[in-house]
């Protein structure tokens, strides 16, 4: 019975046996989920609104200047305050602003510039919010275990993605976007709810200088020394800038492909799907030694992808590569986190992350526009297939640093560890 019970365990990823990040990553499925809910319902209501690809992207836009302009006010925080009770102050901002989404959305006084301010309030909470919880993970689970455990903490966004659009695209066929939001309101409790569960041990408050320059620059130093680190945002940002297609499945769905809101949710499903499968293969499997490679050849799946999805004019074969894409993505970013947590100190960590949130956030978000942009002076499939190029191009570019293509998270790992 002993022998068989140690196999069970040891099917079970090593970050879930511990009891705070099971609750944690419960928590924050179920708030990732609400968001995507909004996030669809968002976009849709917007181009029901306008009919323009152009004010979608606008939408990107109005996420990505708070991302960016305050991405480093979040990490000096998340090292300067108890980031567990930092991440409940933002959940409780994120549950307001669907609430009223809800209300004029049901008063029938919804307008663009409404949806505008929305988008930017909840990137404001979450771009304060995603480097405390960045910097949590590292806290919850042993060193072993860290790799499961953020690939897990990527897992959640797959799940999040798959099952949000795919419950929006419900929501707006039989009722409409308010459901949505209400939806999004009620699941923010979740996160709040675990995260107040929650027996952590205090921070460490060594080497922190609180909300200060003087703790900026810190963080700034200690990023100048880590060359790999730094290529990484350069090569996440570069990526998701040029290959982001998100702002024109909306168009694909109801102007190209056909498919209505009910496949619009499948389309943003499909590159959940993908991501989802690839970071729980990454959270059962292990690390790979040449993880610099395999960073790169993720990205380069990526674009790929992604210049086929552009030409797709069949709905399977559209989601086939935006699961291609997400897997790529996915890989790619499970192995970029860990090298940046195993890299960076406890004391950084908060700083590092927002640091790297402005690429990872701000790429997307600002690729939304840009698409929207290039989709509206050009067109849609112009606008997907010259990004993926993009994207395969800053791989390229990246790739000829011999410190990334070389890197072996496992060695370093072993020396930190040892």
């Amino acid at each position: 019975m002993a022998e068989h019970a140690g196999e069970a365990v040891g099917l079970v990823p090593a970050a879930l046996r511990s009891r705070d990040f099971r609750l944690f990553w419960g928590g924050v499925v179920l708030s990732g989920l609400g968001s995507q809910v909004t996030t669809v319902a968002m976009v849709w209501q917007m181009y029901a609104l306008t009919n323009s690809a152009w004010q979608i992207g606008l939408l990107g836009l109005a996420r990505a200047v708070p991302q960016i302009a305050l991405a480093l006010l979040g990490g000096l925080m998340a090292d300067a305050m108890e980031r567990r009770r930092l991440m409940m102050g933002t959940q409780i901002a994120q549950l307001l602003v669907p609430v009223a989404l809800a209300g004029v959305t049901l008063a029938h006084a919804v307008a663009p510039s409404a949806l505008y301010v929305a988008s930017a309030l909840l990137a404001l909470a979450g771009t304060l919010e995603t480097p405390a919880r960045q910097a949590l993970v590292p806290t919850l689970v042993p060193r072993a275990a860290l790799t499961s455990a953020i690939a897990l903490h990527s897992a959640q966004r797959g799940l999040s993605d798959i099952l949000g659009p795919a419950l929006a695209g419900l929501l707006l066929t039989v009722t409409g976007p308010a459901w949505c939001y209400t939806l999004n309101a009620g699941v923010c409790l979740t996160l709040l709810i675990a995260l107040g569960r929650m027996r952590i041990a205090p921070q460490v408050p060594n080497g922190r200088g609180g909300v200060s320059l003087q703790a900026l620059r810190d963080g700034m130093v200690f990023l100048a020394t880590q060359p790999v680190i730094v290529a990484f945002m350069v090569l996440d940002f570069g990526a998701t800038f040029f290959g982001s297609s998100r702002a024109l499945l909306p168009v694909y769905a109801r102007d190209l492909l056909h498919v209505g809101p009910a496949g619009l949710g499948m389309l943003y499903a499909a590159s959940a799907v993908g991501a989802l499968l690839a970071a729980t293969a990454m959270g059962l499997a292990p690390t790979p030694r040449r993880s610099g490679h395999w960073v790169l050849v993720a990205v380069a799946v990526y674009g790929v992808c992604t210049m086929v999805f552009a030409v797709s004019t069949a709905f399977w074969l559209a989601r086939l590569m935006l699961a291609g894409a997400g897997a790529g993505n996915m890989v790619g970013g499970v192995l970029r986190n860990t090298i940046n947590q195993v890299l960076t100190p406890d004391h950084f960590r908060g700083r590092v992350a927002a640091v790297n949130s402005i690429f990872t956030m701000g790429g997307p978000q600002l690729g939304q526009f840009e698409s929207g942009v290039v989709a509206a002076l050009w067109s849609p499939a112009a606008s997907a297939l010259t990004g993926g190029l993009g994207a395969l191009l800053v791989v390229w570019g990246v790739a000829m640093v011999p410190k990334v293509r070389h890197f072996r998270l496992t060695d370093d790992v072993m020396q930190r560890t040892g």
